[in-house]
C-alpha cells in the first residue's frame, strides 16, 4: 500500500514526518565511540528513522536521548535507509522499550477500521503542558482547527480539559541547538526560505486526490501541509516543476476544490514507483 514505507522503515503504528532533535550515543561499525547531536526524520510509537552521519551496523544498540524532555531509551539499528529525505545518511531504528514516550508524542491505539476510514489524523499540542498526541479528528474538528480555533479536549497529562492546537513540526532543532551553523544562501533564496519558515506547517494526514494534466488520478493522504504547500506520497510519476491539481478533505472529489500546484521537490523511496512529493500551491486557501 502506498505510504507504508519511507526508505526501509516499515510502519507499525501511525507514522509522522517529524524533525525532533536527539542525542545518539553508541559505537559505530568501526568500534569507535560516538556521541552525536542530530535529529529524527520519521517517528512512530516503536521507532523511527534518524540521521547519523556515521557507518552503523544493523543489530547494534544505541542510546537516544531527547534533550527537550531528558528522556532516554535504547534502540536497535534495523537498517540503513535506501533513500534519504534529509540528504544525509539515515537509519531505521526500533525501540527496545516502546512504553517509553521518548519522542514526546502520544500514539493512541485506534480500531483497525478507523485507519481505513477517511477520518483526518493530526499532531495536536496541549496549550497548557505542551504534551503532543496524534489525534483522530472529526470533520467538524478539522474545519475548526483550519480556522485557527483551538479544540477543547481532555489532556491525559493535565488530567483536565484544555485547549489544543496543531503541534509544530519544524524549527525545533534550531530552538534546542541555536549554535548550529546555517548554510550560506543567496538573498532571494534567503527571503523565500524565511517566508516559508514563518508559515506554520502541520503534521496532518487528510484524504487527498491528485490529478495530472493528462487526467491520471490517485487518492491518498497528506503527510503535512502549510498555507502555501503540502507533502504527500504518490505512485504517479512527476518531476520538479510539473503542474498538478490537488484537493484535500474528507471527500476531496465531492468537494471539487481542486487547487493548481507545482512540484517543488521529489524524494523517491524504496517502494517501486512510489515517491514523496512536496508541492507549492498557486493559492493558499
Amino acid at each position: 500500500m502506498p505510504g507504508e514505507k519511507i526508505g526501509l522503515l516499515v510502519r507499525k503504528s501511525e507514522r509522522v514526518l517529524l524533525k525532533i532533535p536527539i542525542q545518539v550515543e553508541g559505537k559505530d561499525a568501526h568500534g569507535d565511540d560516538f556521541d552525536d547531536i542530530t535529529y529524527t526524520v520519521v517517528i512512530n510509537r516503536s521507532g523511527g528513522q534518524i540521521v547519523v552521519e556515521r557507518l552503523l551496523a544493523p543489530g547494534d544498540i544505541v542510546k537516544i536521548t531527547n534533550p527537550r524532555t531528558q528522556i532516554s531509551c535504547f534502540f536497535k539499528i534495523i537498517s540503513r535507509a535506501a533513500t534519504c529525505l534529509s540528504g544525509s545518511p539515515e537509519w531505521a531504528v526500533r525501540s527496545l522499550d516502546p512504553r517509553v514516550e521518548i519522542w514526546g508524542v502520544n500514539f493512541p491505539t485506534y480500531p483497525k477500521e478507523l485507519h481505513k476510514s477517511p477520518r483526518v489524523r493530526a499532531l495536536l499540542e496541549c496549550q497548557e503542558c505542551f504534551s503532543r498526541e496524534i489525534a483522530a479528528l472529526t470533520e467538524e474538528e478539522y474545519r475548526r482547527l483550519a480556522k485557527e480555533s483551538p479544540l477543547v479536549r481532555l489532556c491525559p497529562k493535565c488530567r483536565d480539559t484544555t485547549f489544543w492546537n496543531y503541534g509544530r513540526i519544524e524549527g525545533e532543532l534550531e530552538d534546542v541547538l541555536p549554535s548550529l551553523p546555517a548554510p550560506p544562501v543567496s538573498g532571494s533564496t534567503y527571503r523565500d526560505e524565511a517566508g516559508r519558515r514563518r508559515e506554520k506547517r502541520v503534521a496532518l494526514k487528510a484524504p487527498l486526490e491528485v490529478r495530472l494534466p493528462d487526467g491520471s488520478k490517485e487518492s491518498g493522504s497528506t503527510e503535512n501541509l502549510s498555507k502555501s504547500g503540502l507533502c504527500f506520497g504518490c505512485n504517479l510519476e512527476m518531476q520538479v516543476g510539473d503542474p498538478v491539481y490537488v484537493s484535500v478533505g474528507a471527500n476531496p472529489s465531492e468537494e471539487n476544490r481542486e487547487v493548481v500546484a507545482h512540484v517543488a521537490w521529489r524524494r523517491p523511496t524504496e517502494g517501486k514507483g512510489w515517491a514523496l512529493y512536496g508541492v507549492k500551491l498557486e493559492r493558499g486557501d
